[in-house]
């Protein structure tokens, strides 16, 4: 054989690898990148219930779960820490409840303990996801979302 026709079996052989090599690589990167938005979503949960805890109501006007500027200031900051969290597909969602899990008037969330017991407020985070890698496509969720209980000082 001469050279020249060497040289062309070796570049063959290089596209065919390559092919599936850039998939895995790719595949790598998009896993990575799912498992830090995960997280993100979980932190951001944690966060967002910690601070609407502390702080439940506005300080004037109706009480409504999630609406003091605390909470908007962390939700704010959470969004500039996790992709997907400020696009409109992405929800916040607050219950109050019960030590049981069971769902409580937000009126009731005030704190210490009421008739039911001690009271809890649950955010639930929920982000779009979509992967880069075709493969990765098939399996992965389409949407990224955590819940996080935190107890009403």
């Amino acid at each position: 054989m001469t050279r020249h026709r060497r040289r062309g079996q070796a570049l063959v052989e290089f596209s065919l690898a390559l092919i599936p090599f850039l998939l895995l690589l790719m595949g790598i990167a998009d896993l990575g990148r799912g498992v830090y938005m995960s997280n993100g979503v979980s932190q951001a949960a944690r966060e967002i219930a910690r601070t609407t805890a502390v702080h439940l109501c506005a300080t004037s006007g109706t009480c409504t779960l999630g609406n003091s500027s605390e909470t908007a200031a962390t939700i704010n900051t959470q969004k500039t820490m996790v992709p997907g969290l400020g696009d409109p597909s992405s929800t916040i969602t607050y219950v109050c409840t019960d030590v049981l899990g069971n769902t409580l008037a937000s009126t009731a969330c005030t704190g210490g303990t009421n008739f039911s017991g001690t009271t809890f407020i649950q955010v639930t985070v929920s982000v779009p996801f979509s992967t880069l890698t075709p493969i990765l496509s098939m399996v992965a969720p389409s949407t990224l979302s955590a819940t996080a209980h935190i107890e009403v000082p």
